[in-house]
């Protein structure tokens, strides 16, 4: 039997729906409901909420729930499931179909693709673990937002020294965020929604602008139609982005996290959908920079799901001029889906200018096979890639919903290139890549090596148990490209 829980938080009155292990809660506006699905975990509903694409079918769902021990999972489709998956494979969910409705049990938080159809209106269903820390509202260094749909001034959260933005479950915040300073904390069970902005012209640079901040936390929340780069780290220093779900591909440009200039960095836990990269490490320094400007270093990422629509998984070091990006580490990731564009791979290493890339390892990455990729490619170039001019949108009068415009994203600006020894890329490992779920067709899984010259160069590479579509990548591998610059490359199986 299913009761209310009124719990007060944040002087507002929240509506719980709580049976046994499971808390759920209302949806805070019918504007944000699809009508494509219905959850219900252990019996109790679970708001579905709408999200775009510019891909597919244009839509998908998502819902979110806090659960401890067993539940049974109950999800109502409004399309056929006699062809349903549910990623990543890795997480072995066995549903039982009847007509249009599926059961299964889970045993344990997880982040789940439902998919009736593939890509076209799927459900991302996020099971979150009990919450063990809520601030106090009372707190003056706490920005807390309880449930309901908020619409802050402008647009803009802003964050400084010690203080923590707060978005309590069943939240729904329209608002960018920009943060400076030390020991800031972004948490809750609640959704950042972009969705308002057109892209590139959202009320700041990016929907997480985070610049020269040290000890920035990041946890639990939901990101949803970021209008642009989703979350940025610029200059900072100790940086942890934990159990963050990004619902994007909304518009292009969204890349997951970018972390630029900045080091000791660690994404874990965390589920990806975008348009663009997942992890794009970049260094950002115009010319008035140079003397100041940080290396990219000590940048973790593992046990992540990414879901990319249009471009890269990891695409490290483009539109990029720093001192040098070294020490990345991923370890432990699902690629539920990727596309079969020519121009794009998993793993694309490609510092520009003189930028040294040193010591990078991937390790257990499990590559969804509904279609064929390209796998590798590292190419070091002399010319900087991708500046752009600083261009500022052009704000409107529509204070809210589709089509407000703020100042926006302003271009990367003009790079320079930063005096070094590079470009070159040494001391990179692939260990443990493979393809799962794969028919007969074939094609692209390009692996490119191609160093500049002997100077500028591609040295000790490490391809150990690295596989594409069950065929060994080693030195026999047909689709494999690389130049004399490129030196030490050790295979093993």
């Amino acid at each position: 039997m299913k009761r209310v829980v009124a719990y007060l938080l944040g002087l507002v009155l929240a509506p719980m729906w709580v049976q046994a292990g499971v808390v759920s809660h209302t949806m805070p506006a019918e504007r944000y409901r699809s009508l494509d699905y219905v959850v219900e975990v252990d019996g109790v509903e679970v708001p579905v909420y709408r999200a775009l694409s510019q891909h597919h079918d244009k839509k998908y769902s998502i819902a979110y729930f806090d659960m401890e021990g067993s539940v049974e999972v109950v999800v109502k489709s409004s399309f056929p499931l006699s062809n349903l998956q549910i990623l990543p494979a890795a997480k072995a969910i066995e549903p039982q179909v009847s007509g249009e409705v599926a059961r299964f049990r889970l045993q344990e938080p997880m982040d789940l693709s439902f998919e009736p159809d593939g890509c076209n209106s799927p459900l991302l269903l996020f099971a979150n673990a009990p919450e063990t820390f809520r601030p106090d509202p009372a707190d003056p260094q706490v920005l807390y937002f309880g449930p309901g749909e908020h619409n802050p001034e402008g647009g803009l959260i802003r964050l400084s020294d010690n203080q923590t933005l707060y978005l309590a479950t069943g939240a729904v915040v329209n608002a960018g965020i920009e943060a400076s300073g030390d020991n800031i904390t972004i948490c809750g069970r609640g959704i950042l929604d972009g969705s308002d902005w057109h892209h590139n012209a959202g009320p700041t640079d990016f929907m997480v602008n985070a610049k020269n901040c040290n000890n920035l936390v990041m946890r639990d929340i939901i990101i949803k139609g970021s209008y642009y780069w989703t979350i940025v780290p610029q200059g900072c220093d100790r940086v942890l982005v934990d159990h963050v779900r990004l619902a994007g591909s909304r518009v292009g440009n969204d890349d997951g996290c970018n972390p630029c200039n900045s080091s000791n960095v660690t994404i874990r836990n965390c589920f990806f959908r975008t348009d663009d990269d997942s992890i794009s490490p970049k260094g950002i320094t115009r010319a008035d920079g140079v003397t100041t400007s940080k290396p990219t270093e000590n940048i973790v990422v593992e046990n992540c799901v990414f879901w990319v629509d249009f471009a890269n998984v990891f695409r490290i070091a483009t539109e990029s001029s720093c001192p040098a990006m070294r020490n990345i580490t991923a370890r432990n990731i699902d690629v539920i889906h990727f596309p079969n564009r020519d121009r794009v791979q998993i793993f694309w290493l490609h510092p520009t200018g003189e930028m040294p890339m040193e010591n990078l390892s991937f390790e257990q990455i499990r590559i969804h096979g509904e279609r064929p990729y390209n796998l590798i490619k590292i190419t070091p170039a002399l010319q900087l890639v991708g500046t752009r001019p600083m261009v500022v949108p052009t704000p409107n009068n529509i204070t809210r919903g589709p089509g407000r415009r703020g100042l926006g994203s302003r271009g990367y600006g003009e790079f320079v290139v930063i005096p070094s020894y590079g470009p070159y890329v040494h001391n990179v490992t692939f260990r443990d890549i493979e393809t799962y779920d794969y028919g007969t067709e074939r094609g692209l899984g390009r692996v490119v090596l191609m160093g500049v010259d002997a100077e500028h160069n591609v040295a000790n590479i490490t391809l150990e148990r690295v596989s594409y579509f069950g065929v060994p990548v080693d030195a026999n591998y047909e689709p494999m490209v690389r130049n004399e610059f490129v030196e030490q490359m050790k295979i093993k199986k």
